[in-house]
């Protein structure tokens, strides 16, 4: 239970079977490489990983661009849960030495610049085509504006709707018929309006000069545009609709050859992703002219299959296995009791644990369960959690392990709510009780309810901080027994036992205004308590005075304590929150009904809809405040994390799955 203990191998190879072994490793999929930093010169690159990675790169390229045309006979979803393709490397092999993926992805290049060719000639028109709406009814045409004539000469551009007025007068005035002005119409709300002017070449450059200092901005048009602007737009339109075409042509071809490729690339992809990893593996090794040694933290219990696994190869290999030293920084293999599994994943998100240390699995998970059904508290919902949680399991039969422990925490989840729920009295609210035809229910219902929150909210709230209490305790004692596993006896004497005592004459001396003939028991357990704090709390210090001082201010500390177990009062909080809003939703649904004609179908949706987006809701805060509790409150009394995962060499793959007989020799 725990941390699983790991060893090192030091694993001779010849070279001749180095790959052999590795395939072999890679398989077993119970070996993580590492690199010491005392060890000797590593390997030189292989030659055969840059010719992977630009196969990876390329499979890469080609899934990107092809994926979106590809009709996916398997979902992604069902994909992430397990439902894959099966592939042995051997036909995985095969594919690939007759698979020349470079020459497929320059194809794809191809018709993908020829797209992005056209996408940009069609964006191009429509900017004409938008420009060329604002200037209709313009009665020169456009070739004068683009290129002009040897006497004649055009510009087009934009002007504040404000300077239109002086714009018109100081030209009008300066050039007289040498220059005709044209404004495009616009609106009461446009601030800039699309101007025109054709007029002698000679006058051109005094004409922009001047139209520049009044905020004039030149817009410059192609050559092309040469027509008038009602034919121009006739003549764009029409070459745009003969591109789009040619960009569905395009994409019809894509989507033909994503239905022969795609399935492909990702069977390819994953197995040249195989082999590079088992490439990069022997990379890490340290190699001579005969011989290659490769490093591994194997678990101990898997020692007897590797060298089971590896015996073929008995006089061309050696295998030693020693502990890990003080140096050394061995991963963290979790290795829990089969009830405490679905846990993992929660401390997985918090962070691994550090090797030797703690694993809090088993520790929180009794905690996390009764905390969620404290939290949800609702017996329906909790049901329909259950129901829809494994209804995914039956559906999806081959998912992987990592997706069935966090499914399998949601159905433990819901189990824990509706146990709650029923000694609460709390199915989808008061569902039971405003129901009519669900009334001969109510005496079923009533048997295990031992106490409704909403009718004595105080005794729910102090069993939430008994339980507080119970697990900050239970936090600090797992902190003293690490202390001691240690040789730490003055800190698991003065850091943790000092804090406990100090703390349960606090508790006793509250329970004293219940019971008067504790209070002196709770007076001496508190001064013993705080007497140790004083006494050891500032034990770093230099001086008896900065000592006693340190000590003294640690007192302080209480007030964190006092917040921690505070914070369970969020039990309360949520449990009543979900029983206020499922009953709420009976109410609104049940006032409905009377609506003559269509309320019985308001009353249906109000239900199924209320009543669904507040399982939502609710499960979402049950779950983040519930795994709040263990990680904020309960892992900062005893657990750190600073671990990493356990990562061994094996077979990674994202779209197919490697059947049984799938090491290829």
């Amino acid at each position: 239970m725990g941390v699983a203990s790991v060893s090192k191998l030091e694993l001779y190879a010849h070279n001749t079977v180095v790959d052999a072994v590795l395939a072999e490793l890679q398989k077993l999929g119970c070996c993580e490489v590492f690199v010491p930093e005392d060890s000797g010169e590593v390997a030189d690159s292989l030659p055969g990983i840059a010719d992977l990675d630009e196969k990876i790169s390329e499979a890469r390229y080609l899934l990107r661009i092809l994926e979106p045309y590809y009709i996916d006979p398997v979902g992604s979803m069902a994909r992430s849960f397990g439902e894959r393709p099966e592939f042995s490397l051997k036909e995985m092999k095969c594919l690939s030495d007759s698979y020349d993926v470079i020459a497929k992805a320059e194809e794809i290049r191809g018709l993908e610049r020829r797209l992005v060719e056209i996408r940009s000639e069609i964006s191009k028109i429509d900017g004409y085509l938008a420009l060329l709406s604002t200037l209709d009814g313009l009665p020169y045409p456009l070739s004068l504006i683009s290129s002009g004539t040897e006497q004649v000469f055009g510009a087009l551009g934009t002007l504040s709707v404000d300077s239109l007025g002086k714009w018109k007068g100081d030209l009008n005035k300066a050039f007289g018929a040498d220059l005709e002005l044209y404004v495009a119409p616009y609106g009461e709300k446009d601030k800039e309006a699309t101007v025109v002017f054709v007029g002698l070449r000679s006058i051109e450059s005094e004409v922009l000069r001047l139209s520049a200092g009044m905020g004039f901005s030149k817009v410059d048009i192609s050559e092309d545009l040469s027509l008038e602007v009602a034919e121009e737009i006739s003549r764009l339109s029409g070459l745009k609709e003969d591109l789009i075409l040619k960009v569905s042509d395009i994409e019809k071809d894509m989507g033909d050859r994503a239905g022969d490729l795609v399935p492909d690339v990702r069977v390819l992809g994953d197995y040249w992703g195989i082999m590079s990893e088992r490439l990069r593996s022997s990379e890490q090794g340290e190699r001579t002219d005969e011989v290659t040694l490769l490093r591994y933290w194997v678990p101990e219990s898997d020692i007897q299959n590797v060298k089971k696994s590896l015996s073929r190869w008995g006089g061309l290999t050696e295998l030693r296995f020693t502990e890990p030293s003080e140096e050394d920084d061995p991963p963290s293999l979790l290795s829990n009791p089969e009830w405490s599994l679905p846990f993992e994943t929660l401390t997985k998100l918090y962070g691994a644990p550090t090797y030797g240390g703690p694993d809090p699995t088993p520790l929180l998970a009794p905690f996390f369960f009764l905390f969620f059904g404290m939290c949800l508290g609702d017996g329906g919902y909790g049901l329909i959690m259950v129901a829809f949680f494994l209804f995914f399991f039956k559906k999806y039969k081959k998912m992987p392990s990592g997706a069935k422990s966090f499914f399998s925490l949601f159905v433990l989840s819901g189990i824990a709510a509706t146990l709650v729920g029923a000694l609460t009295g709390s199915w989808m609210g008061d569902m039971v009780d405003v129901v009519p035809f669900l009334g001969f229910l109510k005496p079923l219902k009533d048997i295990p309810v031992l106490l409704v929150p909403m009718d004595d909210p105080m005794a729910f709230l102090g069993i939430s901080l008994v339980f507080g209490v119970f697990q900050i305790f239970f936090g600090m004692a797992i902190a003293m027994r690490e202390c001691l596993k240690k040789g730490d006896y003055m800190g698991a004497f003065a850091d943790q036992l000092g804090w406990m005592v100090f703390l349960s004459g606090l508790l006793l001396l509250g329970a004293s205004t219940k019971v008067p003939s504790i209070s002196w028991l709770g007076k001496l357990v508190t001064f013993a308590g705080a007497a140790t704090l004083i006494a050891t709390q500032g034990r770093s210090k230099d001086g008896f005075i900065q000592k006693a001082i340190s000590g003294l201010l640690s007192l302080y500390n209480v007030t964190s304590y006092l917040g921690d177990v505070l914070s369970y009062s969020r039990l309360l909080a949520l449990g009543l929150a979900t029983s206020a809003i499922a009953m709420i939703i009976n109410m609104l649904a049940g006032l409905s009904s009377s609506i003559p004609y269509v309320g019985w179908i308001i009353a249906i949706v109000l239900f199924l809809g209320g009543h669904l987006f507040s399982v939502a809701v609710n499960v979402l805060g049950a779950f983040v405040h519930s795994l709040r509790l263990q990680y904020v409150e309960f892992f900062s009394k005893f657990y750190a994390g600073g671990g990493r995962l356990f990562e061994p060499l094996r077979y990674n793959t994202k779209y197919v799955a490697v059947s049984e007989d799938g090491c290829e020799r």
